[in-house]
């Protein structure tokens, strides 16, 4: 028994270890990537949160949109080895903005990257069986096989604002890849692919106090980190997702109001759940829950003859 516990271990480790391929897998399409879910970044108080204030002026909320480090290989076996440890020496690389698709600009600001290519009703790499992105592309291609798969690496540092001291931390790509890996001071967090999703982990157990480095590692064509890219922290304990959904009556006069409050966190919740529906400041329902649970919590209730929502007259209540 003792030897079969070794051999497993064993055999987990070598996988882990294994030459990184995840971009030309059909069965893999994210490693270590936090389950899709409503973005609700909190704010510092309930006042603020009530506010209208934007995401962005959120005290969670640091956007890491600006100049990046950059450096462009025409193929995997030409990418940068060790480029994502803390110590690694950029200074001689390009400098690209983020967010920007590289191939664009690229065009724009003369670098001899690769160009642009898109095809919108198959992707360049599925025509052959093994559905490989290495595979030739047709020879009817404008540009086709000169280069099958460039890479683009990126790198900049960034600090964790003392107050977020003791909460977890987030890193949320709203468009990467179609492809990306990413690091935290030297240490994979994970993998993810399709570049039209948002793309999230969680990077507590990466981060230190003062000075950190976030690598990233994009494959495929016309591709980059083309869209926002942030940080966010929550509490221990937080609202991880949230569903609201209404259901009329059959003579579409009342509406029965269900609110799903998922509850996440290692810490046990000492707080209680409370939806609020208004309207111009003024209370039209409300339910609290005063023992919620780590996990879906369930609020319902009854709302009389809402204010219906049409084009003609776009009624809008305020959930909080």
């Amino acid at each position: 028994m003792k030897t079969i516990v070794v051999l497993v271990f064993f055999l987990v480790l070598s996988c882990n270890l294994s030459a990184q391929n995840e971009w030309d897998d059909v069965n893999v399409t994210q490693v270590n990537r936090e389950m899709a879910h409503t973005l609700s970044i909190p704010f510092g108080s309930e006042k603020d949160a009530l506010s209208g204030k934007s995401l962005e002026e959120s005290p969670y909320f640091l956007s890491l949109n600006g100049v990046w480090k950059f450096n462009w290989a025409p193929d995997p076996d030409r990418k940068p080895a060790g480029f994502e440890a803390s110590a690694f020496d950029d200074s001689g690389w390009d400098n690209i903005d983020v967010p920007a698709v590289w191939q664009v600009y690229g065009i724009r600001n003369g670098k001899n990257w690769d160009k642009p290519l898109y095809v919108n009703i198959r992707y360049p790499f599925t025509y052959t069986r093994s559905y490989s992105v290495m595979a030739d592309r047709p020879d009817d291609f404008t540009y086709n096989n000169a280069m099958k798969n460039p890479v683009g690496s990126y790198r900049r540092s960034f600090t964790v604002p003392t107050e977020w001291k003791g909460r977890d931390v987030y890193i949320r790509f709203n468009g990467a890849g179609h492809g990306f890996y990413l690091w935290v001071n030297g240490q994979q967090v994970g993998y993810s692919e399709d570049s039209y999703l948002p793309a999230e982990f969680k990077i507590t157990p990466y981060i230190k106090e003062g000075k950190n480095t976030v690598s990233v590692q994009v494959y495929w064509r016309l591709t980059g980190i083309s869209r926002d890219v942030f940080l966010w922290s929550a509490p221990k304990t937080q609202i991880r997702d949230y569903f609201f959904q209404t259901d009329l009556d059959d003579n579409y006069r009342n509406a029965q109001v269900t609110v799903d409050v998922k509850l996440e966190g290692t810490a046990p919740t000492k707080g209680k759940i409370k939806a609020i529906i208004s309207k111009n400041n003024a209370i039209i329902a409300e339910k609290l829950i005063e023992k919620p649970v780590i996990g879906m919590n369930t609020i319902s209730f009854f709302v009389e003859n809402p204010d219906k929502w049409s084009a003609e007259l776009p009624n809008l209540y305020d959930l909080s």
